[in-house]
């Protein structure tokens, strides 16, 4: 036992989880019936989910290495749970009768005198009737402790959002049907079609096109002698690139401040018309936005 002491501690078995409102340093033993009544009821219900559980924290209350239990206090600590719960009108699980048995025998173990050698008047030594109890108890708190920690991964794992990846080729399927036949030949121009492609000038030169306000300020205005009006929709239309957009608006608004053209629109986000102006073509505004004239 001396080996496995410096394994599990009494420090180390008191990291167990501590049934919420319950005193570290509590003692059934050494409670009222009431209040032991209360407090091991409400800690059954929220934490204790089988006998070993009730064992680990009877263990843990009295500050007792795992490997040394005084099994007499914690069978009458147990049996008294136990009478606790019926008292409560609980239904007791066939595990923890099945336990306090099994704390029974190992008491009644203990209890029994040596046996001794006959001949050598020397106490047979025997293996302590608390091994089994207290591997069990281990593995236990080991299954316990690893439920605990998959149970803290799956929760760290649900804050996570991963972003899902669409294969860029379909998989081809496994029936034969899904496959195509290619010859020697096929293959060959395959092969040439990518050193074909690989060979070739892979640079693309891309020409700007050039654009400017007078020219933009021409055009209106030759649609405007060839029709009354010209919707700002047809403009945009003409446009093929950023820039043209951009020197289109500006030729408009440079029109309408020049007080060659008004712009009229009838609603909020509505079609905006452009019209040709005859009166005082050359005298720039320099009023406010009503006097500028641009929407009517």
């Amino acid at each position: 036992m001396s080996d496995q002491e410096d394994i599990i501690t009494p420090a180390d078995d008191g990291a167990l989880s501590t049934p919420e409102g319950a005193a570290a340093s509590a003692d059934p033993a050494d409670m009222s019936a009431e209040e032991f009544s209360d407090e091991a009821l409400r800690l059954n219900l929220e934490q204790f989910e089988g006998p070993f559980e009730v064992l680990l924290y009877l263990i843990r209350s009295q500050e007792i290495d795992i490997f040394d239990i005084p099994i007499l206090k914690v069978t009458e600590q147990y049996l008294r749970f136990l009478d606790m719960m019926r008292e409560e009108n609980l239904d007791v699980a066939g595990e923890f009768l099945v336990m306090a048995a099994t704390l029974i025998q190992i008491k009644s173990r203990m209890i029994l005198p040596v046996e001794l050698d006959t001949e050598d008047d020397e106490e047979v030594e025997e293996e302590d009737p608390r091994l089994e109890l207290v591997e069990k108890l281990l593995e236990y708190r080991r299954f316990r402790d690893l439920s605990q920690a998959l149970a803290d991964r799956e929760q760290a794992r649900s804050d996570w959002f991963g972003r899902s990846v669409r294969p860029v080729f379909e998989p081809a399927g496994d029936d034969e049907n899904d496959f195509i036949e290619v010859g020697m030949y096929d293959l060959l121009n395959g092969i040439r079609a990518v050193l074909r492609f690989i060979s070739g000038d892979l640079f693309h030169q891309v020409n700007m096109e050039h654009s400017s306000v007078d020219e933009k300020i021409g055009r209106i205005e030759e649609l405007l002698r060839e029709r009354d009006s010209v919707a700002w929709t047809d403009l945009h239309r003409e446009c093929r690139s950023r820039m043209e957009l951009v020197c289109c608006l500006l030729a408009i608004l440079e029109l309408c401040r020049m007080r060659r053209i008004r712009a009229h629109q009838h609603a909020a986000f509505g079609e905006i018309r452009l019209f040709a102006r005859m009166d005082e073509p050359d005298a720039p505004l320099e009023g406010g936005a009503e006097a500028d004239g641009l929407v009517a």
